[in-house]
């Protein structure tokens, strides 16, 4: 009766994160451009809470992001309850348990942790929105320490050719794709400086809203330059060597510890397989002596 209940309780759940996870993303959609790109802009000029700069730190920006996001993990852990009460009643579920539970010596244990794997997936799908933002930031990060180097070359290769630094970075965004992190987020330092920020705060502003730690010595590299009035070249070749450098000694780094990292696969997937093969029939056995010892039987 109790599981019942919590069934219902959970459907509940369910349709009401389902409903109020629709009318947020229609009050989104509603929205016109010109009014996100203005959110966007003061978003940027004011401070975030904690909640709302980690979601912004992941590429995830824009009015109704925290309450899609807290949406999600509501409908997650709404059906990740029902599955989880669903699976808990099944009969093969118990079926299993049983089965599981008559192997000797760890049979008992066995059988727990099969009746405890409905709610592992419940948690897991809980989780998953969290999962999800964490993703985003590691390809948030990764995209923009790619697109890096490459572009503080071509601003230094520029600013040796004359051009200032608006101009030669206007030359970079044009030739740049739109859906790359990098490039959206100087496409909204220029907004900024156009609307009327100094050059130094707005690349302050971005050192922060990208919070990587590349970024932010380009960014103070800049800002010196800027008070000190250095020459554009001079500041960005020896940064962007540096950084080709560490990229470099990165990737080595990562090709060196790769054996390493291949032994835990190769063991988990290959060495049980071994165990049971050669020493299973053994074990079996000696399980077997053991439970007619534990339960005093001949």
């Amino acid at each position: 009766m109790s599981q019942g209940i919590a069934l219902v309780v959970g459907i509940a759940i369910l349709i009401a994160a389902g409903a109020g996870s629709l009318a947020l993303l229609r009050r989104a959609r509603s929205r016109s451009r010109l009014w996100y790109e203005a959110s966007e802009l003061s978003e940027s000029r004011r401070e975030r809470g904690p909640f709302e700069r980690w979601l912004a730190l992941a590429g995830m920006r824009g009015a109704g992001m925290p309450g899609r996001f807290l949406a999600a993990c509501l409908i997650c852990a709404a059906a990740g309850l029902g599955l989880a009460l669903l699976t808990n009643t099944s009969p093969a579920l118990h079926s299993a348990a049983y089965s599981v539970a008559g192997l000797p010596v760890i049979g008992l244990v066995l059988s727990r942790i099969v009746l405890f794997l409905p709610w592992l997936a419940a948690l897991s799908l809980a989780a998953a929105p969290v999962l999800v933002v964490r993703a985003a930031r590691q390809r948030h990060v990764a995209a923009i320490e790619d697109d890096l180097p490459l572009l503080l070359e071509i601003l230094a290769t520029l600013g040796e050719a004359g051009l200032g630094f608006d101009g030669a970075l206007d030359r970079v965004l044009d030739s740049e794709p739109a859906g790359r992190p990098l490039a959206q987020e100087l496409r909204l330092f220029q907004a900024e400086v156009l609307g009327g920020g100094t050059r130094s705060e707005c690349l302050k502003r971005l050192g922060r809203r990208i919070e990587v730690t590349t970024v932010t010595s380009a960014v103070a590299a800049l800002v010196q330059a800027e008070e000190t009035g250095s020459g554009l070249a001079e500041v960005l070749r020896p940064l962007a060597d540096d950084l080709r450098m560490r990229r470099r000694e990165r990737a080595l780094a990562r090709a060196e510890a790769l054996p390493e990292k291949l032994v835990f696969p190769l063991v988990l997937g290959f060495l049980p397989g071994l165990l049971v093969w050669t020493l299973g029939p053994s074990f079996y056995q000696l399980f077997g002596i053991v439970d007619s010892i534990m339960r005093g039987s001949p």
